[in-house]
C-alpha cells in the first residue's frame, strides 16, 4: 500500500501541470479528466454521454503517457501480473487496479481520494476497445459507491419506462437498440449503463454505437453522414448517438424487465418468459470478465436485477420496424 500511495503522491504535480481539463457529469458524479494528450480528450468528449451532475464534488482522473511531462511511471517487480491475485489482494483496501500486459497500460484508482491515473507506454497505445468505452473502470470504481454498479446491457424505453436487453455477441442486441432507437424509442445506451438495484433505473454512460455492414443496411444508414469510413478492432462502424440527429435522450430509464434477444430467422417477434437464472446467465458474465476490481459487486447486481425484474427472451424477427414496433407495444402495456 505504500508504494501505492507513493504513486498518487507522485502524480500531484501532473494533475497541476495537464495543458488540457475536462470535466463530464455521469450518472450524477462529477469526472474531471487532466492529460497532455487532447486527441485522447477529444475522444473521450464523443464518447461520454454527458449530463449536469448531482454533485460538485469531483473525481480526479489523469490520463498521461509514463515519465512524460511528470506523469509517473510504474515497475512491476513480479514475473507475471495475475490480475485475479492482485484484486483479491485490494478488495479490502482503498485501491484498485487493471494491467493490461500487451501495452505496459495502467489503471490505478483511490476510492479515498476518488482519485485515477491512467498511464500509456506511449500515446496512442491504449486498448483497441477503450475508445468505445472510455475510462470505463474508473466509473464503476467511483460509482459503486452509489448503490449499483456497471451492466454490460442494452436499452430501449417508452418515455421514463424501459427495457435491459441483455447477451452474447451475436445475439442481435446492439441491432435491436439501433433499430429501436431509429424507430422513435428512446434508450440510455446500448453497450454499458449504469443500474441501481434498488431503485431499478438504469443511467447513461456512453454515447458508442456499433454496428456491421448488414445491420447499418437493415436501418437505412449505410450512407449516413455519421457512419465512418472505417471499422474498429471487432470489423464493426463505431458511431455516437448525438450524431444521428435524434431527438433529447432521457437523463435515465425506470428498468420494467429485462429481454434476452435471440436470431431466429422468424417472421415475427415473439417474447417468451425464461427463468431468473437463464437471464443472469445473459446478463452478468460478460460485464463481470470486462470489468475488472469489483467483481463481487457485478454478480450481486446482475443477480438482483434478475431477480427482481420479469424476465423474458425475445425471439427476433426480420423486420427491424416490426421488431421495435413489439418492443413499444410491450413496453407500454407492462
Amino acid at each position: 500500500m505504500e508504494d501505492l500511495a507513493s504513486l498518487f503522491s507522485r502524480a500531484e504535480t501532473a494533475f497541476d501541470s495537464a495543458r488540457y481539463s475536462r470535466t463530464y457529469g455521469v450518472a450524477g458524479e462529477t469526472f474531471t479528466v487532466s492529460s497532455d494528450q487532447k486527441g485522447y480528450l477529444n475522444a473521450v468528449d464523443r464518447a461520454i454521454w454527458s449530463h449536469t451532475p448531482d454533485t460538485a464534488v469531483s473525481t480526479r482522473i489523469f490520463v498521461g503517457v509514463a515519465g512524460e511531462n511528470d506523469c509517473p511511471s510504474i515497475a512491476w517487480r513480479a514475473a507475471q501480473f495475475e490480475e485475479r491475485q492482485v484484486e483479491a489482494f485490494l478488495a479490502p483496501t482503498r485501491y484498485r487496479m487493471h494491467y493490461y500486459h500487451p501495452l505496459s497500460y495502467w489503471q490505478v484508482f483511490d476510492k479515498q481520494t476518488a482519485t485515477g491515473l491512467q498511464i500509456l507506454n506511449r500515446a496512442d497505445q491504449y486498448p483497441p476497445w477503450d475508445l468505445g468505452s472510455p475510462l470505463r473502470n474508473f466509473l464503476q470504481w467511483q460509482l459503486a459507491s452509489r448503490d449499483g454498479a456497471l451492466i454490460h446491457a442494452g436499452t430501449l424505453g417508452v418515455a421514463d419506462k424501459g427495457v435491459l436487453l441483455a447477451g452474447a455477441g451475436g445475439s442481435g442486441k446492439s441491432g435491436t437498440v439501433l433499430s429501436g432507437i431509429m424507430a422513435g424509442l428512446t434508450t440510455v445506451g446500448d453497450d454499458y449503463v449504469f443500474v441501481t438495484p434498488s431503485s431499478l433505473r438504469a443511467y447513461p454512460l456512453f454515447e458508442t454505437l456499433k454496428q456491421d455492414a448488414d445491420g447499418l443496411a437493415r436501418v437505412g444508414l449505410t450512407d449516413h453522414p455519421a457512419i465512418p469510413a472505417k471499422t474498429n478492432w471487432q470489423d464493426k462502424y463505431q458511431f455516437y448517438i448525438h450524431d444521428l440527429g435524434l431527438p433529447d435522450l432521457p437523463s435515465s430509464l425506470s428498468l420494467k424487465a429485462l429481454l434476452i434477444p435471440r436470431i431466429t430467422g422468424q417472421a415475427q417477434t415473439g417474447l417468451y418468459p425464461v427463468s431468473a437464472k437463464e437471464a443472469f446467465l445473459a446478463l452478468a458474465p460478460s460485464g463481470v470478465t470486462q470489468i475488472p476490481g469489483d467483481r463481487p459487486l457485478l454478480y450481486a447486481t446482475a443477480a438482483e436485477i434478475s431477480r427482481r425484474l420479469p424476465c423474458f427472451r425475445l425471439d427476433l424477427g426480420g423486420d427491424p420496424d416490426e421488431v421495435s414496433s413489439t418492443i413499444r407495444q410491450f413496453i407500454e402495456g407492462i
